[in-house]
């Protein structure tokens, strides 16, 4: 790492202001960043990781942020800048690529214009020198048939391939620091191994700094050469990334460490709290999975989407999402199904959940065909079977209140009374450690982890067999994530629940699953016991997702991510 400070932040305050008030976002941090060094910024959701970076950037609307202190960029102090050096700066000195690659590319721009725009913007190269280093910018960052795709539009690009040309658009003119606000977080395991490779490729050969924005420490183990730890608007901990993980200091540092669901070794916990120190009193013990009692069972199922081709086509093209699985579920365990974005997960489990017409094959549910199933038995069925969305932020009414999200199942299968029905509400929010006080409150005002334990209070109401998990915690940060696995694992056992659990992360599964099913282009290409499948996994597609989950050790990381 070289000496020389490239950026100097002293005693930066933001705080948002309202009509009814003012919160301190970032309470007066001091931060220095070396030239070519790669410096990970972490911390959960709320803690002021992204206030700094839009800071850096100068994004921060005056008129409702108040933003004191200096960030010194070679000895300038950059927040007196006026609108047009902002201007200057962004793209040319510093330049950052945002979390949510499907809203940070125009729509309506083609993706070759938009690398080349910086370019343009920043350097007085020809539109033909500039579409020439786009053209090869976009071959650098492995957008396969690049000519091609020059002229298409980000709609057409996957999520992996649009933060592609995020950082070749970033990196197009040449800035000294690079700014990456989370831009892993909403890939699947491979694509975001993928993502994490290129970056590392791009630092290393344009000699860039980087400031690494997380929630998971996982990610920044193989990539980052130091790591500030931020804890409601503070810095609580600095150190080299190799130190950190050995030797945390701060209790908070501590929590973050241990709330990473590891493929690498099995824990029976992740961030052990109180609320769960009578875990032995009321689990039920593994040996009450009934492994002869089938309670679904999926019999060559197939389901197919159509779309047409062009707008004036006739012609539809077909996509085979689910192409001929079989599978079985048993009472008390927890299946889990991982595989990568598009691979046919989501669809399996909305077929079982009948939100998806099929094709043909059958499914199976104590010896009843759903798919052949009126609406009479249907209704029966699905009081039995229940399901957690991904979104916690899209799957509930925003004009209810918690206690009424809660009841509905209740008051829709006219089990009780509403005065009942909301005596049961205040035992199933006790039940997900969430306070009954708070049942009137709507969804806006609960944090994403509150949410989804509504979510999963609801499914509860009806006192369903079985769970089905649509990728329940992959829009959490690490340790939300951790809070709401370790209340699944704790309802399974008191409860002997039966869960078909969802994720593209293996790491995720190892720590809740009994069993593994692994799903890539529609099929079933590995099922095993848990334990086996991370060690003696056969298809090269299982190997594929291993080999592509961080590991949360910096001497293993590191390897991997520059292999």
């Amino acid at each position: 790492m070289k000496n020389k400070k490239i950026l100097q932040i002293k005693n930066l305050k933001v705080t948002y202001k309202s009509l009814l008030e003012e919160v301190e976002a970032v309470a007066g941090i001091d931060l220095d960043l070396y030239a070519g060094e790669a410096l990970a910024i972490v911390g959960e959701s709320g803690s002021g990781k992204s206030t700094i970076a839009y800071a850096l950037m100068g994004l921060h609307d005056s008129k409702r942020v108040t933003v004191e202190g200096e960030i010194l960029y070679n000895g300038r102090n950059i927040l007196k800048n006026t609108i047009s050096q902002w201007q200057d700066l962004r793209g040319q000195e510093i330049s950052m690529i945002f979390q949510n690659p499907m809203s940070s590319l125009t729509p309506y721009l083609t993706i070759g214009k938009q690398v080349m725009e910086p370019i343009l913007r920043h350097t007085s190269k020809s539109v033909v020198t500039a579409r020439k280093e786009a053209i090869d910018l976009l071959e650098e960052v492995e957008i396969g048939d690049t000519e091609k795709k020059f002229n298409s539009y980000p709609h057409q690009f996957s999520g992996g391939m649009k933060q592609r040309v995020m950082i070749a658009s970033a990196v197009s003119a040449q800035p000294n620091i690079l700014i990456a606000d989370e831009p892993s977080t909403a890939l699947d395991v491979i694509i975001q191994a993928k993502v994490l490779k290129l970056m590392k490729k791009e630092l290393v050969k344009r000699g860039m700094s980087l400031v690494f924005i997380t929630h998971d420490l996982s990610v920044v183990a193989g990539l980052c050469d130091r790591v500030v730890v931020m804890y409601q608007g503070n810095v609580v901990e600095s150190a080299p990334v190799k130190k950190l993980f050995a030797e945390p200091e701060h209790e908070y540092t501590k929590k973050l460490l241990s709330a990473v669901p590891r493929v690498d070794k099995k824990v029976d916990l992740l961030v052990k709290e109180e609320h769960n120190s009578n875990r032995e009193e009321t689990a039920v013990s593994n040996r009450s999975l009934i492994r002869n009692e089938t309670v679904i069972s999926i019999k060559d199922l197939h389901v197919e989407f159509k779309k047409r081709k062009g707008i004036f086509s006739s012609h539809k093209e077909v996509t085979k999402a689910v192409n001929g699985v079989s599978l079985e579920l048993y009472k008390g365990e927890v299946l889990g199904l991982v595989g990568q974005s598009g691979s046919g997960k989501s669809t399996l489990i909305r077929s079982i959940a009948g939100l998806v017409k099929t094709q043909s094959g059958s499914i199976y549910y104590n010896d009843r065909d759903i798919l052949q199933a009126n609406q009479n038995e249907l209704r029966t069925i699905r009081r039995k079977i229940q399901m957690i969305f991904q979104d916690p932020y899209g799957s509930l009414n925003p004009r209810f209140v918690a206690g009424r999200i809660i009841a509905e199942p209740l008051i829709n299968y006219r089990l009780m009374s509403s005065k009942d029905a909301f005596k049961k509400v205040r035992e199933l929010m006790e039940l997900v450690q969430l306070d009954p006080a708070w049942m009137n409150r709507y969804p806006h005002e609960f944090s994403g982890g509150q949410r989804q334990r509504i979510s999963i209070a609801r499914a509860l109401a009806l006192e369903p067999e079985t769970l089905l998990c649509d990728e329940p915690v992959s829009a959490l940060d690490v340790l939300i994530q951790a809070d709401v696995l370790n209340l699944l694992k704790d309802l399974k056992s008191r409860m002997n629940l039966t869960m078909l659990f969802v994720s593209h992360d293996l790491a995720v599964v190892r720590y809740i699953a009994d069993r593994v099913a692994v799903m890539n282009m529609g099929e079933i290409v590995e099922l095993k016991s848990a334990d086996d499948i991370y060690s003696k996994a056969e298809h090269p597609y299982t190997q594929q997702l291993l080999d592509a989950i961080q590991i949360p050790d910096p001497s293993i990381a590191e390897k991997r991510i520059s292999c």
